[in-house]
Formats: C-alpha cells, sequence, structure tokens
C-alpha cells in the first residue's frame, strides 16, 4: 500500500508541474491522466489479490490417499477431490510409490503424515488427516469435511468411523493429527508381526478392528459415524437412480460428499465409476448443494449432541 501512496503522489506533483507548463494541452493531460488510473486500479487489485493470498486461514484438514500404476480411472476419480481442495482448501497428499506391501501403505503413509505435522509448532499443524481409498469419487466438492468432525468439547474423540454388512470399513476415514493416532497406526502396522497365527481377511482393516476389540484404550477415542456422511456405498448402475436391492442408509444420495465402492474388480473399475464420475465431472447443481441446503448441519449436531450423552 505504500507503494501505491508513493506512485499516487508522484503522479499528482506530475500532473501540476504538466499543467503549469502546458494549460493548453487538456486531451494530452486527460489522456495520460486515464492511462495513469487504470495502472493504478491494475496495481491496486494485484496488491489486493496478493493480500488475500498472504491471509489464507492455517487449513484444519489434510486429505491423503495413494495412487500407483497405470490406472487412468482412478486419475479421474483423484481429480474429482482435487476440485473439492480447490474449492475449500484442502491440502492434498497422494503417495505415488509403495512402501510396504499392499493396502499396509494406507498406514504407511498416514503414519509418515502424521509424524511430519507433529514436529510442527502447535498453531501450523493441520488437525486432521482425511483419509479416502483410490476408488472413491467426490460427489459433492461443496461439502466441507469439518461437517463431520466432532465438536472441540469431544477433544478425546480421535478416530471416525463406519460400518457395513462385514464390519468396520476403514476406505474412508478422518484420523486426528494426535500421539494416539501415531500409537494406533503403528498398532496396526506391527499386528501381522505380533500375531503372525491371526487370519486377515480384510488386511489392515481386519488389523484395526481386532485392535479396537481388543483395547478399551483405542476404542474409547473411536466413533463410529453413519456411513453415508462419508462412506456412503453406490446405488444404481447408472448412478441416477436407488437399487432397491440394497439399505438406502447405505447409498449415496444427491447432495453426499463421495461415493466409494469397495470390492470393484479392477477389469470392472471404468464400468463401474463411470457414471458416477460423468455426473461429478458435469457438476450437477443437484449433485452439489451447499452444507446448509442438506440436512447435514442438523443431523451432525444431533449425532454429536447424543454422543456426548453417551458414557464413554
Amino acid at each position: 500500500m505504500a507503494e501505491l501512496k508513493t506512485i499516487l503522489t508522484s503522479t499528482m506533483k506530475s500532473f501540476r508541474a504538466i499543467r503549469s507548463r502546458h494549460s493548453k494541452s487538456r486531451a494530452i493531460l486527460h489522456l495520460t491522466l486515464a492511462v495513469v488510473v487504470l495502472c493504478l486500479i491494475k496495481l491496486l487489485f494485484a496488491y489486493q489479490a496478493n493480500m488475500h493470498r498472504g491471509h489464507r486461514p492455517q487449513p484444519v484438514i489434510g486429505k491423503v490417499t495413494m495412487i500407483y500404476g497405470n490406472h487412468t480411472v482412478y486419475e479421474r476419480a483423484l481429480d474429482t477431490h482435487r476440485e473439492h481442495g480447490r474449492r475449500l482448501g484442502y491440502p492434498l497428499t497422494v503417495l505415488r510409490k509403495p512402501i510396504l506391501d499392499g493396502v499396509w501403505n494406507k498406514c504407511a503413509i498416514l503414519l509418515s503424515m502424521l509424524l511430519q505435522e507433529l514436529e510442527k509448532p502447535e498453531g501450523q499443524r493441520l488437525e486432521w488427516l482425511f483419509w479416502f481409498d483410490s476408488d472413491t469419487v467426490l460427489m459433492n466438492p461443496n461439502m466441507p469435511l469439518e461437517t463431520f468432525l466432532p465438536p472441540s468439547h469431544l477433544s478425546n474423540v480421535h478416530l471416525l468411523l463406519t460400518k457395513d454388512w462385514n464390519g468396520v470399513n476403514n476406505g474412508v476415514f478422518p484420523i486426528r493429527v494426535h500421539p494416539w493416532s501415531v500409537e494406533l497406526l503403528s498398532a496396526v502396522l506391527s499386528y501381522p508381526t505380533m500375531n503372525p497365527d491371526v487370519d486377515l481377511f480384510w488386511h489392515e482393516q481386519s488389523a484395526m478392528s481386532n485392535i479396537l476389540e481388543e483395547s478399551k484404550y483405542f476404542a474409547d477415542s473411536v466413533v463410529f459415524c453413519p456411513l453415508r456422511w462419508f462412506n456412503a456405498y453406490m446405488r444404481h448402475p447408472n448412478g441416477e437412480d436407488l437399487n432397491p436391492d440394497s439399505p438406502a442408509d447405505l447409498q449415496v444420495h444427491p447432495g453426499d460428499l463421495l461415493v466409494h465402492f469397495p470390492g470393484t474388480p479392477r477389469d470392472k473399475l471404468e464400468e463401474t465409476l463411470g457414471p458416477y464420475l460423468a455426473i461429478a465431472q458435469a457438476h450437477r447443481e443437484k449433485w452439489e448443494p451447499r452444507l446448509e441446503s442438506t440436512g447435514y448441519m442438523e443431523e451432525t449436531r444431533k449425532f454429536w449432541e447424543k454422543i456426548q450423552r453417551e458414557p464413554r
């Protein structure tokens, strides 16, 4: 702003000098004035844009996933998450190279991110990480992830999970940046080594489920949320209609955050995700309402009030 004042002062002095010497050249003076004013307006807009960028609030949530290999459909799905982050300011971390075997990389990258964040001064950290599997399509980029987080007074809640007919599904979940989360993910990663005789049918998902059943310390800081909040499943293959053969409360609805396709064979990914990607990329108003036009503000408020009343 000081630079703008200096330019303006210098310009006005020049105008006074020009007017005293060339009182008859009003047309030239007016033209010059117009050009300078336009330049000043341009500088002012640039200044305001820089101020806006420099004062963005510290993000609360960072999104994390992993994609490796040549799978175009995963990249298209990832683009829907990028748009969500662009609109609402969520940084995105994508693991592109496997560290461990298979799905265990999920815990590895999350653990790495947690340690990086916890190294930072408290005021500069992310507060939550939001994991999403690569077979998810972000359907409503206007839905803030903060909608689903526990209120600040429930500071002992560190992990939000969902369940389906198979039990825990950890394909999508928010986890708090906290030492508790480091301990949990370390326990999950070490579970196969510490329990070599235990069959882990769903790999790291089964390990996490077992730990929550076996440890009150971990279980007490986990809340199971409605699946539709942030881990909804597909509806009809066309993406438009509900599937009459599946519970409606497990299926994605217009306005919901995302849709997850667990168990979809790789050779069916394009066919299965295609209709939902088309809807997401069309940015249809029906599917992208603002938070206040959905029922989630009231639903989440009542849910957390109920959780607060329950003994933990």
